[in-house]
C-alpha cells in the first residue's frame, strides 16, 4: 500500500484534465507564468495559443512589456482575440508605433473588449489605431489620453459601452462619441478633464454614470435613457438641462448645489 501511494505520488495529475480546463487554468495565470508552464510539455505549449483569445497582458515586466506582447503576437498570427486588456502600461516615446501595431493587428482578429490600464504617471496616449477596431463592444481605458475622435468616431459603430477613468478627452471628442457610437448603451466616466461640457445626443444610450467633472451636462436627446446616475454631483456645483429623455426613471446623487432643468421646470440653488 505504501508503494502505492509513493508511485501515486509522481503522477502527472495536470495532464489528466481536458484541454478547457488547461486552457482556463493557464488563462489565468500572468503571461510570463503561463509562457513558462507552456514549455513544461508539447501538450501544455499547444494550448498555450488558446489563451489569446482573452489576451491578459499582465504580470510582465515593465519594461519588457511592449516586447513581449509584440512578439506574441507575431508568434501566433492567425489565433482569434476576443478581449485584451493591460495593466499599469508604460512605454517610450519610441515604443508609440509598436503599440498602435498592436490595436491594428487585434482589429483585424475581431476584437470585442478592450482594457487599457496604463501608468498614472505618464497619461500614455491611446493609439489612433483604436478607430481601426470596428468590431470593438467594451472599451475601457484608464490614465490615459484619447486620442481625436471627432471625425473617427462612427467607425465604433458596434461599441456598446465605454468606461473612462482619469482619462484626458475633449470636449468635441467625448460628444463625437456619444452621437456617432450607434450601439452605446452605457457610458460611465470619471476624473475626466479637458472637458467642461457635456452634451447628450444619443438615441441609444441607456445609463449614464459620471462624477461630474464638468461644469454643464446638457441631455438634449436621449430617447432610451434610463438612468443618470451622478457620483460626487452632490459636492458641486454643475448645471444640468434634461429637453428630451422621455423613459429616464431614476436621476440620483445630486445635491443642492446644482442648478437643474427638467423640460419647462427648473431647479434653482437652494441652501
Amino acid at each position: 500500500m505504501a508503494a502505492a501511494v509513493g508511485d501515486d505520488l509522481f503522477l502527472d495529475r495536470l495532464s489528466d484534465l481536458p484541454d478547457i480546463i488547461l486552457v482556463t487554468i493557464l488563462s489565468r495565470l500572468d503571461m510570463d507564468e503561463a509562457a513558462r508552464c507552456s514549455i513544461l510539455s508539447s501538450r501544455w505549449r499547444r494550448l498555450f495559443p488558446s489563451t489569446l483569445l482573452d489576451f491578459k497582458a499582465g504580470g510582465i515586466r515593465r519594461d519588457r512589456a511592449v516586447e513581449a506582447v509584440t512578439s506574441i503576437l507575431a508568434a501566433h498570427p492567425t489565433e482569434p482575440v476576443r478581449s485584451f486588456s493591460t495593466y499599469r502600461l508604460s512605454f517610450r516615446r519610441q515604443d508609440e508605433d509598436a503599440v498602435d501595431g498592436w490595436l491594428r493587428d487585434l482589429a483585424n482578429r475581431g476584437i470585442e473588449k478592450l482594457v487599457l490600464y496604463f501608468n498614472e504617471k505618464r497619461q500614455q496616449k491611446v493609439p489612433e489605431s483604436l478607430f481601426a477596431c470596428a468590431s470593438l463592444k467594451r472599451l475601457k481605458v484608464i490614465n490615459g489620453t484619447f486620442p481625436d475622435a471627432t471625425e473617427a468616431a462612427a467607425s465604433l459603430a458596434v461599441l456598446a459601452k465605454i468606461d473612462l477613468s482619469d482619462v484626458k478627452i475633449s470636449e468635441d471628442s467625448l460628444n463625437s462619441l456619444l452621437s456617432n457610437c450607434r450601439a452605446l448603451e452605457r457610458l460611465k466616466i470619471t476624473s475626466i478633464s479637458k472637458c467642461d461640457r457635456l452634451h447628450v445626443r444619443s438615441r441609444s444610450l441607456k445609463v449614464l454614470n459620471t462624477s461630474g467633472d464638468f461644469k454643464e451636462l446638457f441631455i438634449d436627446d436621449a430617447p432610451n435613457l434610463e438612468q443618470v446616475l451622478g457620483c460626487y454631483l452632490n459636492s458641486r456645483s454643475v448645471k444640468i438641462m434634461i429637453a428630451h429623455a422621455p423613459k429616464l426613471e431614476f436621476f440620483g446623487y445630486t445635491g443642492m448645489n446644482n442648478e437643474i432643468e427638467f423640460g419647462n421646470t427648473k431647479f434653482t440653488k437652494f441652501r
